[in-house]
């Protein structure tokens, strides 16, 4: 994939991540939903490898503005900061860190969760629409590329048996217009 094409499923991908925090902050905040833990949790210092996860960098950044950031009081990384939700008051740990000129990784560890949790559980493998880059990676039974649509419909949290129920009734319905 070249640098144009990339340019435009990572917008596609940011527009997907800006409105499903919308969507979180409408209905509560970011840290009631399981998934979103899941994917700013993407961490590659856990399993040993060396990676960094476009989805998980670009979902923390895009999120930024629902938290108060603060003075950390951890020096584990190469940058640390306390993340506070503005609406929960649940409290993150930022982290940045560098392995070389090719791989860096961001990770936002959830330290204590005040928000109620409301959106569905987090599954694996983990799916991922933007993907991994770096030098080791986990196994897919962890993280998978995703299709565009699997991405969207596990953040949105759309119930596919709703939309093929849906669509099951449409077309019964079109049985009993034909006769």
């Amino acid at each position: 994939m070249d640098q144009n094409e990339f340019a435009v499923i990572h917008k596609k991908t940011s527009e997907l991540l800006v409105a499903a925090l919308e969507r979180y902050n409408q209905n509560a905040c970011q840290c009631a939903y399981p998934r979103f833990q899941q994917l700013i949790g993407i961490d590659c210092t856990e399993t040993g490898d060396a990676f960094h996860c476009y989805d998980t960098e670009l979902l923390i950044n895009l999120s930024k503005k629902y938290f108060n950031i603060g003075v950390s009081n951890l020096n584990n990384e190469n940058a640390n900061e306390k993340w506070t939700c503005k609406k929960c008051q649940s409290v993150y740990e930022y982290g940045w860190q560098d392995f070389s000129i090719a791989v860096e990784r961001q990770k936002l560890e959830l330290v204590e969760l005040k928000a109620k949790p409301i959106g569905k559980e987090a599954s694996k493998p983990i799916p991922l629409y933007l993907g991994l880059a770096g030098h080791t990676y986990p196994p897919r039974t962890e993280i998978d590329q995703v299709s565009f649509e699997e991405f969207e419909s596990y953040l949105m949290e759309k119930d596919r048996s709703a939309l093929w129920k849906c669509l099951g009734n449409i077309n019964w319905l079109r049985g009993i217009i034909k006769k």
